[in-house]
C-alpha cells in the first residue's frame, strides 16, 4: 500500500499543478492544462486503478483548497474523472479461452466512445453552469467576444471591418460547445496514448499493445449520432449539448476512417507517402477530417478491412 500511496500523491500533485497553471492566464498554460489527465492515467495504467483513484482524491483536494468548488467540479468532470475512467476501462478484460492469453481486453473503439461521453458531459455541465437558458448564454458569448475585440484593439467590425461583432459572436456561440467537446476528447485520447506508451516502455503495461488500425466503433454509434444530430436542431440549451455529442461522435468516426486508411495501406510500397500526405493535408486544411468521418461511417456498415485479401492488413488486435 505504501508505494501505491506515494505514486498517488506524486501523480495527484502533478495533475493538480498542470491544471492550476491555467489560472495564471498564460498561453503556455493551456496545453499543460490539457495534459493534466496524464499523471492520473499513468498511475492507473502502469500501476493500479487504486493509484489513479487516490491521485484523483489528492489532486481534487488540493484544487478545492486553493481554488474552491467550481474549479474542483470543472477538474473532476473535464480532466480527473475522465482520466480515472479511461485508465480503468483500458485495463478491463474478460476471460475468453479462444483469445490470445485467454483474455479479451476493453476495445479501443469503446475507449473512444467513453471519452466522447465524458467530453459531452463536461461541456453540458459547463453550459448549464454558465447560463440557465439559451438567451443568457448567447448574450454572454457575444459580450465576451466584443470584450476580446476591444481588448485586442481590433477595428470596430472585429476580424473583418464592416461586419458586426455580434454576428461573429452568434456564430461562436453556436459552434463553441462542439469545438470544446472535440478538443477535450482529443486531449483525453492523446493523454491515454502517452500513458499507455509510458507503461509499455517501462514494462508495466499488462495488456498487449492494441493495433490502432483495427479501431472499430460499435454499430449503435450510428444510431447515437443520428439522435444527437436530430436533437442539435432543436435549438436552446438542449440543442447545444446535443451538438457537443454529435461533434464528438463525428470525430470518433474520423478516427475510425484514419484507421481504415492505415489498415488498407499496410504492406503497400507507397504507404508512408500516402499516410504522410493525408496527415499533413488534414492538419493544414482541416476538412479531410470530415472525409475521414464519412469513410469511418461507411466502413462501419461495409467493413472494408474484413474484405481485404488474406495477408493484407495488420494482425488482429487482442482488444475486442
Amino acid at each position: 500500500m505504501g508505494p501505491i500511496l506515494l505514486i498517488a500523491v506524486a501523480a495527484g500533485a502533478a495533475s493538480a499543478l498542470l491544471a492550476a497553471g491555467v489560472a495564471a492566464g498564460s498561453l503556455l498554460a493551456v496545453p499543460l492544462f490539457y495534459l493534466a489527465p496524464l499523471p492520473v492515467m499513468i498511475a492507473g495504467i502502469a500501476f493500479a486503478p487504486l493509484a489513479a483513484l487516490l491521485s484523483l482524491v489528492v489532486s481534487g483536494a488540493g484544487l478545492a483548497l486553493v481554488f474552491g468548488g467550481p474549479f474542483l467540479l470543472a477538474y473532476l468532470l473535464g480532466l480527473g474523472g475522465p482520466a480515472f475512467g479511461l485508465s480503468y476501462a483500458a485495463m478491463l478484460a474478460r476471460p475468453d479461452p479462444a483469445a490470445r492469453d485467454g483474455l479479451v481486453w476493453f476495445p479501443v473503439g469503446g475507449l473512444v466512445l467513453l471519452g466522447a461521453g465524458f467530453s459531452t458531459l463536461a461541456v453540458t455541465v459547463a453550459l448549464f453552469s454558465m447560463a440557465g437558458d439559451y438567451d443568457s448564454y448567447h448574450a454572454a458569448i457575444i459580450a465576451a467576444f466584443e470584450a476580446l475585440v476591444a481588448a485586442q484593439g481590433l477595428p470596430d467590425g472585429g476580424p473583418s471591418p464592416g461586419v458586426d461583432p455580434a454576428v461573429f459572436g452568434s456564430l461562436i456561440a453556436r459552434i463553441l460547445p462542439g469545438m470544446a467537446a472535440v478538443l477535450s476528447l482529443a486531449a483525453q485520447l492523446v493523454c491515454l496514448y502517452l500513458a499507455g506508451r509510458a507503461a509499455l516502455l517501462s514494462g508495466r503495461l499488462r495488456r498487449p499493445w492494441p493495433h490502432l488500425s483495427a479501431l472499430r466503433l460499435p454499430p449503435v454509434t450510428s444510431l447515437a449520432l443520428a439522435i444527437a444530430i436530430g436533437l442539435s436542431m432543436a435549438g436552446a440549451m438542449v440543442g447545444l449539448a446535443a451538438s457537443a455529442a454529435a461533434s464528438t461522435l463525428v470525430f470518433a468516426y474520423a478516427l475510425a476512417g484514419f484507421a481504415v486508411v492505415h489498415a488498407v495501406t499496410f504492406g503497400h510500397g507507397a504507404r508512408f507517402l500516402i499516410l504522410g500526405l493525408l496527415w499533413v493535408t488534414t492538419f493544414a486544411l482541416g476538412w479531410p477530417v470530415l472525409a475521414m468521418a464519412v469513410l469511418g461511417f461507411v466502413d462501419g456498415m461495409l467493413d472494408f478491412r474484413a474484405r481485404m485479401p488474406a495477408g493484407r492488413g495488420p494482425p488482429a488486435a487482442n482488444d475486442r
